[in-house]
């Protein structure tokens, strides 16, 4: 059975920026990214999947990795 690492980013208007997860170090993760931008480019390059995106005012997005 494969084991999955879920990583959640949260951006709202004013660009700051939420990160949280399970099966993953979310912080390690982020650390060295200049710009969420960049964040969501340097984790698609890491093999991680983004799985959805849910716009607003805080614009969610939900990564899932094999383990």
């Amino acid at each position: 059975m494969t084991a999955w690492a879920h990583l959640e980013i949260t951006v709202d208007d004013n660009g700051n920026v939420e990160v949280g997860g399970y099966n993953a170090d979310p912080e390690a993760l982020v650390a060295g990214s200049e710009s969420w931008e960049d964040l969501l480019s340097d984790l698609s390059r890491g093999g991680w999947e983004l799985v959805q995106v849910i716009p607003g005012p805080q614009t969610t997005y939900w990564f899932k990795k094999s383990v």
